[in-house]
């Protein structure tokens, strides 16, 4: 069975689960798939991901190889509740009421604060190319990391373009008069308002916009009678505390399954032995802020312990 691209976008059917994500990546440059039950798209680093989010997937094993050899990709990640593989979830808040006494108590005088200083809006194309860009330099330097595609000018320009020939994608920001302190990136699709990406100004931080917009936006997901609700993305393959406690606090549920991860046969076979893992484990031990290496052990353990429950691979006992 050979992997289908995607259809050009005109003939992709808007009822296909996860084809207005598809689209935006598509857009953005991102190779598109369709296979396995679900759509993929590529990201840094030649891995699939699956589309949309939400959806647990149970593909044939081999189907799912010849998907990665197919596509050229080093692997491919999912959600399961059928596979083994690690411990992760997915953070929804569920429609219902929602108002400050749904949220943290130290959340409340946050948010309180943030009404004194900010309003929420749509941000327009024009202020997104005109201010965005320095907000994704400070967030990504808090961070310590980087994504060209949020730095470069001509890639941010390029995200921006992207968005707004999706009709299903929105930028809510938080302005103090003209100036931009904080946005989302969201997508409604599905019945679900899905949160990709949020960043902020530094300097801004000591009034908390991030915390008015989480809960403005999450206000209107939670009370929309057309969604089932709201996605704040799931749980990332690096440390995080405190990024899904401020998640937590704001009434959102990590709603478990397992995150599958499954590398192309041959670079399993050189990188999951035992001499490759325990390397990459020293180097998390003489460096044990660098997202890069818990990344890379994390995924390399994910390969080793994931698989189907019905055949599961002894590899997961070495």
């Amino acid at each position: 069975m050979s992997t289908a691209t995607l259809p050009v976008l005109s003939e992709l059917s808007p009822r296909v689960p996860g084809s207005a994500l598809a689209r935006f990546f598509e857009l953005r440059g991102r190779r598109t798939i369709a296979s396995c039950g679900a759509l993929w798209y590529m990201v840094p680093g030649r891995f699939l991901m699956s589309l949309p989010y939400e959806a647990m997937l149970d593909p044939d094993p081999g189907e799912l190889r010849h998907m990665i050899r197919e596509a050229g990709a080093r692997g491919a990640r999912f959600p399961s509740l059928t596979w083994s593989g690690l411990q992760s979830g997915l953070y929804l808040l569920r429609r219902g009421p929602y108002d400050l006494s749904t949220l943290h108590i130290k959340h409340r005088p946050r948010v309180r604060r943030a009404l004194e200083h900010f309003e929420v809006r749509p941000a327009e194309k024009s202020e997104l190319l005109a201010q965005a860009r320095a907000l994704n330099l400070s967030t990504m330097a808090r961070q310590g990391r980087f994504d060209p595609e949020f730095a470069d000018p001509e890639q941010w320009e390029t995200f921006v373009e992207a968005a707004f020939a999706c009709p299903e994608m929105s930028f809510p920001a938080a302005f103090d008069g003209d100036r931009m302190a904080a946005y989302m990136v969201t997508c409604r699709e599905g019945g679900w308002l899905h949160i990709l990406h949020q960043m902020s100004r530094q300097e801004d931080l000591v009034n908390f916009p991030n915390h008015l917009l989480t809960y403005a936006v999450s206000k209107t997901g939670a009370g929309d009678p057309s969604l089932e609700g709201v996605c704040y993305g799931c749980m990332p393959l690096f440390s995080a505390d405190g990024l899904h406690e401020y998640k937590l606090r704001f009434g959102y549920q990590a709603i478990p399954h397992r995150s599958v991860i499954q590398l192309d046969p041959k670079l399993d076979f050189v990188l999951n032995r035992r001499i490759v893992r325990s390397t990459v484990h020293l180097a998390r031990r003489c460096f044990p802020h660098n997202q890069q290496f818990e990344t890379i052990e994390t995924v390399l353990e994910g390969a080793r312990i994931s698989g189907p429950f019905a055949a599961r691979s002894q590899k997961s006992m070495e």
